[in-house]
């Protein structure tokens, strides 16, 4: 979407059929055969289910569920669990802007607010006092952490409902006071992650330094809360968090390979110095290709080009065949250990019709339709418009 975003989600909020005429119809076939995964006879036919209503049926329970579950001290559990819900929920209403996705959105981000650390007088033992984020004793050795990830992951969905929100004046009006709830968590949360940032060591790079690894993040880990920077952007310009969103970006950018095919390929913890010569798994993966897909759509490093060698990466060493999925980004060697993750690659499908039919069709599977957390967010993405890519010199 481009960078300004009160025309970003205006220009998703135009429509399908006015924005993206001539793709109308793919759009169509695509939503008539994500229908189609969910059991149902075909999109369109009277009695037959639309891919929301299969959206709805999958995630409202789990929401409903979520909500009635104790709070938690393990922030972990929220990032690789209810943060996926939360995500899905976000990219629905930003696709559809039906306002009957706002009160989940408000209910469940409230209730992921209540397990933060100082709403429980949790004491994060590396920084030593009470931070506004979700820490875990996990990965640790027991002490009590807030990881940078975790908090990305938890709260760039709840300020991209915020960007969302305030992008159109009649959510604005009706859920106004609740974007700026949430994006206020989402400021705070982030926040606590302010001094770990680091320039380098490239002239246009940047990185995030982890407290308890002593060292540089994992790229997933960093571009986790990289999203959430660009999702407060996308609220409330914020021009520090713009900059080191475009430093992060140029850093996974220089450290990405290109093969022999054109595909991308990358390391899941490259070194500082260099690009490593180890392959991510397609599930930490996801959060990359997510990443630079954002960022080329708001004109920040990544262009048309870039996502087209991921496309490649898709086509040629990921999603091989449906019984066939590669483990890594550089295909081979083990399979279908991660299957469903490759759902929540569904954003390169704003990008290339090839991928959004694709995954269109790989969601009809059986077993797809009984996943909880890509699938839903899967259906999201493939809900979303086609998007206008705003290609600019790396850097800008």
């Amino acid at each position: 979407m481009p960078p300004n975003t009160a025309d970003g989600y205006k220009f998703i909020a135009r429509g399908i059929g006015q924005a993206f005429p001539l793709r109308r119809g793919l759009f169509v076939l695509t939503q008539g055969l994500i229908a189609f995964s969910c059991g149902l006879s075909a999109f369109g036919e009277t009695g037959a289910d639309s891919p929301i209503d299969c959206f709805d049926r999958i995630i409202l329970p789990v929401v409903e569920k979520a909500v009635l579950k104790p709070v938690t001290d393990q922030g972990g559990e929220i990032a690789w669990g209810e943060s996926y819900q939360l995500a899905a929920l976000v990219e629905m209403f930003a696709a559809t802007r039906d306002v009957k996705y706002a009160p989940l959105i408000v209910k469940l981000s409230d209730w992921i607010a209540k397990s933060r650390d100082d709403r429980q007088k949790l004491r994060d033992e590396l920084r030593d006092r009470v931070v506004n984020a979700w820490s875990s004793t996990n990965y640790t050795k027991g002490a009590r952490f807030a990881w940078a990830v975790h908090t990305g992951m938890i709260v760039a969905p709840m300020a991209r409902f915020a960007a969302v929100v305030r992008s159109d004046p009649k959510l604005q009006l009706r859920f106004g006071a609740d974007a700026d709830r949430l994006l206020k968590i989402a400021e705070d949360a982030v926040a606590v992650h302010d001094d770990e940032y680091r320039e380098g060591p490239g002239v246009d790079e940047g990185y995030v330094h982890c407290p308890y690894l002593k060292k540089q993040l994992p790229l997933n880990m960093q571009n986790a809360l990289a999203r959430a920077w660009l999702a407060i952007d996308d609220a409330k310009p914020a021009p520090k968090y713009r900059q080191r969103v475009t430093r992060l970006a140029q850093f996974l950018k220089n450290r990405l390979r290109v093969m022999d095919d054109g595909a991308y390929v990358w390391a899941y913890w490259p070194p500082l110095d260099g690009a490593g010569d180890s392959f991510e798994d397609i599930s930490h993966a996801a959060i990359n290709v997510d990443f630079m897909a954002l960022c080329s759509e708001h004109g920040i490093v990544f262009t048309r080009a870039d996502l087209a060698r991921l496309e490649k990466t898709f086509f040629q060493r990921v999603l091989i065949a449906d019984d066939r999925i590669s483990d890594t980004v550089g295909g081979g060697g083990k399979f279908n250990t991660y299957s469903s993750s490759v759902l929540r690659w569904g954003r390169l499908g704003r990008h290339f019709p090839t991928v959004r039919e694709r995954l269109t069709a790989f969601s009809s599977l059986p077993s797809m339709s009984r996943e909880t957390s890509a699938f839903p967010l899967g259906i999201a993405y493939l809900s979303l418009p086609p998007a206008a890519t705003k290609d600019k010199p790396a850097g800008n």
